[in-house]
């Protein structure tokens, strides 16, 4: 069994890291009151995390995968579990995000874990998703605060929904419609770009909340994407 690091990492552990490491910043960020560069690392940390399957399935490991899944966990854990639940406790300081932020990190410990083990079972590519995708919840947290929402009760309502979601039995399909990839992309663009969204009085960034808010809701529905 290969056991030296240079060898067993490929480029979508890379990609992993650096997903850990925007999470780790966007902690930093929210120390230093800077709740715009958090949000953003936010943001890079799911773009890291989006790309990191595509590069594994682009450039395939020879050694085990387990490696590779264990490292974007862990990742995970850091920019989706701890980094949410550590930036809105920082940003508004009050007891009440205590509970959302609590709920934040063990459901998206618990959420990663039962993914684990039923990857461990199952064959072929993942359609669906048991419980929300852990990811949302620093996208969401992102939009909320580069919308300039910062209501303290918005921010508890919606993060604690997303936790519960999380370890709900609700399944979530994996999104894979390009126009949807699309319209995202178009309305990311001037959403990460500041003075841009502000200047649009924060639509695309808003638009991408209540699309995010759909996708919380798709269970519920009757709608297929």
């Amino acid at each position: 069994m290969e056991t030296r690091i240079h060898k067993m990492i490929k480029i979508a552990d890379i990609a992993s890291l650096l997903n850990a490491v925007s999470g780790m910043l966007a902690i930093i960020a929210a120390y230093y009151q800077n709740p715009t560069l958090s949000a953003l690392l936010l943001v890079l940390a799911v773009i890291f995390d989006a790309i990191d399957g595509p590069l594994a399935r682009k450039f395939p490991s020879t050694t085990d995968e387990v490696f590779g899944e264990t490292i974007d966990s862990l990742a995970d854990v850091i920019s989706f579990g701890m980094a949410p639940a550590i930036i809105i406790f920082e940003l508004y300081q009050t007891w009440l995000m205590i509970i959302p932020s609590i709920l934040l990190l063990c459901c998206g410990i618990l959420r990663l874990s039962r993914y684990n083990t039923i990857i461990t079972q199952q064959t072929g590519p993942t359609k669906t998703f048991i419980g929300l995708p852990i990811p949302v919840s620093s996208f969401m947290l992102s939009l909320l605060l580069l919308s300039q929402i910062e209501s303290a009760i918005i921010i508890f309502v919606l993060m604690t929904t997303i936790a519960l979601l999380m370890i709900s039995s609700f399944e979530y399909p994996k999104i894979k419609s390009m126009p949807i990839f699309v319209l995202c992309g178009i309305l990311l663009i001037p959403t990460l770009v500041y003075p841009v969204n502000h200047q649009l009085m924060n639509i695309p960034s808003l638009i991408l909340i209540i699309l995010v808010i759909g996708y919380l809701i798709l269970p519920f529905t009757n709608i297929k994407i």
